[in-house]
């Protein structure tokens, strides 16, 4: 078995009928990983994350205030259904920064050229991927507000747990 691992995400509470469809066809909701838009994956190992590393991720979130997101696109990957954020470039700028800050951890291990931010549905080969997307339709649009980061750490079980919340700063009103 691998080291243990560990990501940064924004976790997105689904409503419940989104959330029902995610429990029945995905395979890493099984394993306790929430819905959610993924920053970085992999990060650190489990074993290295350090009050350093919290430190660090702070100072990124820093620069990000709290912000609006809403989902109204289901969209599909060969193997993947999922909900396309709008707007995306809050969810890109994060993992840009956060990967530049740790340039030995690219994105998806360097799999993905080009990092698309989503939020999957179901991944799973052999699901009704087709059936999931038009049923999932049917639920949205929905909206959020993004207050924060997560750490999920990988058990040595291959179950995921909440290690850290970091808080996005208050956005500042303008004054005019």
């Amino acid at each position: 078995m691998s080291e243990p691992s560990s990501a940064i995400v924004v976790r997105v509470a689904l409503p419940p009928s989104l959330e029902r469809i995610r429990r029945e066809f995905d395979r890493s909701a099984a394993l306790g990983v929430p819905a959610h838009i993924t920053i970085l994956y992999p990060w650190l190992p489990a074993a290295e994350l350090s009050t350093a590393a919290r430190d660090q991720l702070r100072d990124i979130v820093r620069g990000t205030p709290v912000f609006g997101v809403r989902f109204a696109r289901v969209r599909r990957w060969p193997e993947v259904a999922y909900l396309e954020p709008e707007p995306a470039e809050p969810f890109a700028t994060l993992t840009a920064r956060v990967a530049a800050r740790y340039p030995g951890f690219p994105p998806y291990a360097g799999a993905i050229a080009d990092v698309v931010p989503h939020l999957t549905l179901v991944e799973n080969a052999e699901g009704p991927l087709e059936e999931v997307a038009i049923r999932a339709a049917r639920h949205l649009p929905f909206e959020r507000v993004v207050r924060s980061l997560e750490v999920l750490i990988e058990g040595t079980d291959g179950r995921w747990r909440a290690r850290w919340r970091l808080p996005l700063p208050a956005a500042v009103p303008v004054r005019r």
